[in-house]
C-alpha cells in the first residue's frame, strides 16, 4: 500500500518507543528527561541560540519554547545574554551548572541511542535510516536542513 496507515504507525510508534527508552535511562542515570538533554545540546551546537532557533530545530511552538526556557534559566542551566545587534531577542547560553548536566548526561543519551539502534540493525542499516529520516523531514521543512 506504501505510505499509509501501517507506515504511519510504524514511523510514530518506533519514535515513541526509542524516546521512551532513552527517556527512561536518561531519568535513571542523571534524573532529567531526554528533552532537557535534547535542548541543553541544542543550544550549546548552535552559536548565538535564540528562542526562535530551539523552534525551527526542535519542531517547538513559540511558546512552549520560551516556557522551556524559563524553566532552564530557573533551574539555573541557562542564562539569557542581550543580542547586541538586536535589543528585542536574547541569546540563549549554557552556565557552568548547564554544562556539568550535559557533559554527565549527553554519554547515557549516546549510548542509549546506540544500544538501542545497534541492537536492531546494522552500521549501514542505521545510516542509511539517518540519511532517509533527515530527507523526510527536509523535504517536510520545503527542503530546509536546520
Amino acid at each position: 500500500m506504501g505510505a499509509g496507515i501501517d507506515f504511519f504507525d510504524d514511523l510514530v510508534r518506533t519514535e515513541i518507543t526509542v524516546y521512551n527508552q532513552v527517556d527512561d535511562r536518561i531519568k535513571a542515570a542523571n534524573g532529567v528527561t531526554v528533552g532537557t538533554v535534547n535542548v541543553l545540546s541544542m543550544i550549546e551546537r548552535t552559536e548565538n541560540a535564540r528562542v526562535d532557533d530551539l523552534v525551527r530545530a526542535l519542531e517547538l511552538r513559540v511558546g512552549t519554547a520560551s516556557k522551556i526556557v524559563d524553566r532552564y534559566v530557573e533551574a539555573g542551566w541557562l542564562t539569557r545574554v542581550p543580542n547586541p545587534s538586536d535589543r528585542r531577542s536574547s541569546w540563549l547560553v549554557l552556565t557552568d551548572a548547564g554544562r556539568q548536566l550535559l557533559a554527565t548526561a549527553l554519554p547515557t543519551f549516546e549510548a542509549s541511542v546506540a544500544d538501542i539502534v545497534s541492537g536492531v540493525l546494522t552500521k549501514a542499516e542505521t545510516a542509511q535510516l539517518h540519511e532517509l529520516l533527515a530527507k523526510l523531514r527536509a523535504g517536510l521543512r520545503g527542503g530546509q536542513t536546520s
